[in-house]
């Protein structure tokens, strides 16, 4: 299995629109993506109406598995944990998750919603590096993990590939 990074902040902190920006510099190196999309609320829809796949999945199905000429989508009935999915996601150099917070076993970025946010970033572990909107250089005072801000994305793209160089086989 690719080893996994998650970045991890309060809704609407800008998670998806970095983590878009470090997927382009991963793969301009050659490095091979994948990414898992936590759903904690249940939200995320995927043909939920009245085609074929959602009619064999409302039937009780446990998997359906959908394959079209230029992707695939399986959806699993039950609660998934990100490592079991994860398995799932083959042929990538890394896997790049947003979200599992509470998950104790995969590296996280924390991406900070504004410069006055005080996270309490004792209760996730293991942080590795922290994202926000302030101008800092290497480390935050008062932070004990790395600081960037969010337009350093080469730096930020730099530092999670020395972090994960060793369960990786770079391409560079």
């Amino acid at each position: 299995m690719a080893p996994i990074i998650s970045f991890v902040g309060y809704h609407n902190s800008g998670k998806t629109t970095l983590i878009l920006s470090i997927i382009k510099k991963i793969m301009n190196k050659g490095i091979s993506v994948g990414v898992i999309k936590h759903d904690p609320k249940g939200k995320a829809i995927i043909d939920e109406g009245i085609k074929d796949s959602a009619r064999f999945y409302k039937a009780g199905v446990d998997k359906v598995a959908i394959i079209s000429a230029n992707f695939a989508a399986i959806k699993i009935r039950g609660d998934q944990r990100l490592e079991k999915v994860a398995e799932l996601i083959e042929n990538v150099d890394i896997i790049i998750a947003e979200g599992f917070k509470s998950n104790n076993l995969i590296p996280k970025i924390w991406v900070e919603k504004d410069d006055n946010e005080e996270a309490n970033l004792n209760d996730i572990s293991p942080i590795i590096a922290v994202i926000g909107k302030q101008r800092y250089d290497g480390r935050r005072v008062g932070r004990k993990y790395p600081y960037y801000n969010r337009d350093q994305i080469s730096d930020i793209t730099d530092f999670i590939l020395e972090s994960l160089s060793n369960s990786i086989e770079l391409k560079v």
